[in-house]
Order: structure tokens, then C-alpha cells, then sequence
């Protein structure tokens, strides 16, 4: 890591004090009748899966464009619940939750997640001192982006590899991870004072960058021996491109074995050597690359040079590249919100863990 990175990275982690008490001011706004959602929220808050660059993402981009990072904590904070309550939904659709999740009972940590996405980051929102029409777009901002992101996990549940193209995936891709990552970057670049057309091409970064991500999963998950992809036969950007090359009976062939992949070892370690085939690698990378440009030429013409704008260049190189394999490698947690970020605890009693 370049030391205009870490100078980066610590301007950035300085302000999570700032974000974490941006979030409690709105949690103390609850009537005292709703004591008990504001626990659960707390709760799903604290131990919910975090995402990779919740509050990096705003807070490096506003640096990027203005020098300062700190008017963005307020979309740092709504990025921030916005992951809580869409990684709560996905532990639920995936199956990582029975009766309870975060070690709460799967009804009140749901309903508390819809808070947290929803209720709790939009009254956040309508309450900041802003012009009411720049108050306006970022609402309208942030409800775009959760509209198209349970579009795109849905359709991430119904895709079936036998039925979709590779551009039907990246459509998916680009609405199930790129919308969050969009609406962080176009909030941001709204509260900076950029012209429309600016905003939008910040935005496109964020979907880019956030589409990269989708690409970075899916490698880990190819090393990962739990398949959390491939056991239910997700249709991916890889595992499409490999099919599609395939016909007649290898291709009925591929398909038998996906129907097997929940359960059998055999049939999953056939279809990693399929998917590992040079030509599918060549084809998989050759569009996780040009994104990867794409990110790189929009921050080549929408930031001026910067610590901060190499930190966020990094940031989208980082999302393309595969982490090392590990137990985190998803971006799961193993402790809470506070104990994940030490820089937030200044002043904050830590949370007991599940």
C-alpha cells in the first residue's frame, strides 16, 4: 500500500467516530415508546455483516472532488444502514440464518433491518440542513438505488443458468451490487456542488466499481471449499460463459451436474474445472478488465490528482482483484460494528458479542 494511500485511509478512519455518532443521533431521535426497535436496530447495527467500503466509498470520493472528506459522513451513515439491512436480506435468502440471526429471532432482525434501510437512513436524510431541493435528490437518490438493488437480487434468485446471457447477468450484477455503490457515489457528488452531468458520471463510477465487486465474489467463491454460490448454481458471470460454450450433450451434461451441486462433491469439483477452463478465465477477465478501465478513465476525468483519489483508484483496483482465501474472505464479520472499526469506539462502550 502507497503511503498517499495509508495518509488516505487515516484521514477517512478519523471520521468514523463522526459516522458511528452521526447514526446514534438518529437512533435517539425514536419516540421512547420505541425503545424495543431501536435495541434490535442497535442490535442488527452492531452485528450485522459489513460491507467492504460502507464508509471508504463517500468519504474518499467527497475528498476526491472537493480535498475534504468530512460532508459526506452524512452518506457514509446512509451507506453504512443501507448494507446493515440489504446483507441482513441476503443472509436470509441465502440460508445463513435458521431462527435467529445476529443472535436475534429471524422476525425482529428482519423487520429491524427493514428499519435500518429504510425508515431510519431516509428521516436521516430529510433532516439534514441542505436546500430543500438538494434535500429532495438525495432521497430520491437513495430510494432509486434500493429499488434497483432488490431488482437485481431478485433477480439473482430467479436467474437460472440455462435461461440467461451474459448480459443479462451484468445487468444483474450492476443492479444488485453497483446500485448501492451508485447512490453513495452520486449522493456524494451532489453534496460537493457537481453539475448534474458530473453527478451522473460519479455515479457510473460507483455502479463500476460496485459491478467489479460482483467479479471479485465470484473468484473467491470458485476457492472457497463451502460454494456458497455454486451449491445452489447461482447463475454467474463464469458459470454462464461456460455453459453457453457447451452444446448437445455436454451441455445437458453441465446442466445434470449443476442440478447435483447442493449435494454432491463430484459434481462440484466438474463444474470448478469447467469453469476454470482457459477460455472461460480469458472471457471472464477480459470484462472484469474493461470495467476496471472504465473506473480507472472516469477517475482520470473526474478528479484532479490527490491522496485521496489514489486511495479511491485503489479502492476500485482492490474490488477486482480476488482477496486471499480465508474466513472472511465474503466480507463477513466476526465481531461487532465497533470492534470491526477501532477508530469508532472513542467515547462508545463496545457491544457484547452474539
Amino acid at each position: 500500500m502507497s503511503s498517499t494511500t495509508v495518509r488516505a485511509d487515516e484521514a477517512t478512519a478519523r471520521l468514523l467516530p463522526e459516522v458511528t455518532a452521526f447514526i446514534e443521533r438518529q437512533l435517539d431521535d425514536y419516540p421512547d415508546a420505541c425503545g424495543p426497535l431501536r435495541t434490535t436496530v442497535r442490535k442488527v447495527i452492531d452485528r450485522g455483516r459489513c460491507e467492504r467500503n460502507e464508509t471508504a466509498l463517500p468519504l474518499l470520493t467527497h475528498a476526491a472532488i472537493t480535498g475534504v472528506p468530512e460532508p459526506a459522513v452524512p452518506v457514509a451513515a446512509a451507506h453504512l444502514l443501507w448494507w446493515r439491512a440489504a446483507n441482513a436480506f441476503d443472509d436470509i435468502a441465502d440460508g445463513h440464518a435458521d431462527a435467529t440471526l445476529y443472535g436475534l429471532g429471524t422476525g425482529p432482525a428482519l423487520m429491524a433491518a427493514l428499519e435500518c434501510g429504510h425508515g431510519l437512513p431516509l428521516r436521516a436524510l430529510a433532516a439534514l440542513d441542505l436546500p430543500a431541493a438538494l434535500r429532495e435528490s438525495l432521497i430520491s437518490d437513495y430510494l432509486d438505488g434500493w429499488t434497483l438493488t432488490n431488482d437485481g437480487r431478485i433477480r439473482d434468485l430467479v436467474n437460472t443458468v440455462a435461461t440467461v446471457d451474459p448480459q443479462s447477468v451484468l445487468t444483474t450484477y450492476e443492479h444488485k451490487g453497483g446500485s448501492a455503490y451508485a447512490m453513495a457515489c452520486g449522493m456524494t457528488a451532489r453534496i460537493a456542488g457537481c453539475a448534474d452531468a458530473v453527478t451522473a458520471a460519479w455515479r457510473e463510477f460507483g455502479y463500476t466499481v460496485g459491478t467489479l465487486l460482483q467479479f471479485r465474489i465470484d473468484e473467491e467463491d470458485l476457492r472457497d471449499e463451502r460454494a456458497a454460490e455454486l451449491r445452489p448454481g447461482t447463475a454467474t458471470y463464469r458459470l454462464v460463459c461456460a455453459v453457453r460454450r457447451l452444446t448437445g450433450t455436454e451441455r445437458r451434461r453441465a446442466l445434470r451436474l449443476l442440478a447435483e451441486a447442493a449435494d454432491s462433491p463430484g459434481s462440484r469439483a466438474e463444474i470448478k474445472a469447467m469453469l476454470l477452463d482457459p477460455a472461460v478465465q480469458a472471457a471472464t477477465l477480459a470484462t472484469r478488465d474493461s470495467l476496471l478501465r472504465q473506473a480507472h478513465d472516469l477517475l482520470d476525468r473526474l478528479a484532479v490528482p490527490s491522496d485521496h483519489t489514489t486511495a479511491l483508484r485503489a479502492l476500485a483496483d482492490a474490488a477486482a482483484r480476488p482477496a486471499a482465501a480465508g474466513p472472511a474472505a465474503d466480507g463477513r464479520t466476526t465481531g461487532t460494528f465497533w470492534e470491526s472499526h477501532p477508530s469508532a469506539t472513542a467515547g462508545h462502550p463496545t457491544p457484547a458479542a452474539p
